[in-house]
């Protein structure tokens, strides 16, 4: 993606190798991501390899904030919808050049119609109803456009305060401050950046005021596997939504991979 020379790309792969023979066995992916997408930044002089795949990202996924927003309209129950829409969006991969628009309605369809396989959403309406501020924390280009409805579904279910927390600088296809701008995430929420540039959230790397913000609000929606991964500690009312990916999560939650996961941090940990 950011260079043809077979000898740029052997030395990114040098590097990255004597690095990982370093990395502790309790690194997280997210943390040895960070090292191995740093050292390309470093050795090929990109400071954001993934811009042209983000740009495509969020410009296509708002052609479908429309359809989102009709599917949405039309349900029976707009929070759960959009909370689902969310989730697919965690699944869908804009910068895939062989993906088409039906693929990405068939993705929609097939979310709508599966059920969470770890189900607290109950307990999140329960926590909406009482809450008055959200932590949200974004994941990716393009699903915030999915997030974005989801937020305008909490919003609508209560005047609730919501900030929306973005990377403090480019890592993969991490959505950035730039990001939630272009799709509009200003209209329904605070974008506020964590600082970092972890593929995930690290406190300890987060600033100051969303280390605050992580202790003090009153529910927090942690969106994407790489928050799932990288989000150390527990507190009551964070809930993870994202879809597994790997076979690691999916044997520590006991489910498949594919399966949509919409979890209590702590209710999880009790069962």
């Amino acid at each position: 993606m950011v260079t043809d020379d077979e000898g740029v790309q052997r030395r990114v792969l040098n590097v990255v190798m004597e690095k990982m023979s370093a990395f502790p066995l309790t690194a997280t992916p997210p943390e040895m991501a960070r090292v191995i997408h740093q050292i390309i930044r470093e050795v090929t002089g990109s400071d954001d390899p993934y811009r042209l795949v983000k740009e495509r990202s969020n410009e296509k996924a708002l052609q479908l904030y429309p359809k989102m927003k009709e599917l949405v309209g039309t349900s029976g129950n707009p929070l759960l919808v959009s909370c689902k829409l969310a989730t697919a969006g965690n699944s869908i991969d804009f910068g895939v050049p062989s993906s088409s628009f039906r693929d990405y309605h068939s993705l929609i369809e097939c979310a709508l119609s599966s059920p969470f396989k770890v189900d607290h959403y109950g307990e999140f309406v329960g926590c909406l109803s009482h809450g008055s501020s959200v932590l949200y924390l974004g994941d990716n280009a393009g699903e915030i456009v999915f997030d974005r409805v989801f937020i305008e579904e909490i919003r609508a279910f209560k005047d609730i305060d919501v900030i929306f927390v973005v990377r403090g600088s480019p890592i993969i296809n991490d959505a950035t401050h730039e990001d939630a701008m272009y799709v509009g995430m200003e209209k329904v929420a605070k974008i506020m950046s964590n600082g970092s540039d972890y593929p995930g959230t690290v406190l300890r790397s987060c600033s100051k005021r969303v280390q605050e913000l992580f202790q003090s609000a009153d529910i927090i929606i942690a969106k994407g596997q790489g928050n799932y991964e990288s989000i150390d500690g527990d507190r009551g009312n964070l809930f993870h939504l994202f879809k597994v990916k790997c076979s690691v999560v999916a044997s520590q939650l006991k489910v498949d991979l594919n399966d949509m996961v919409f979890m209590d941090r702590v209710g999880w940990g009790s069962q």
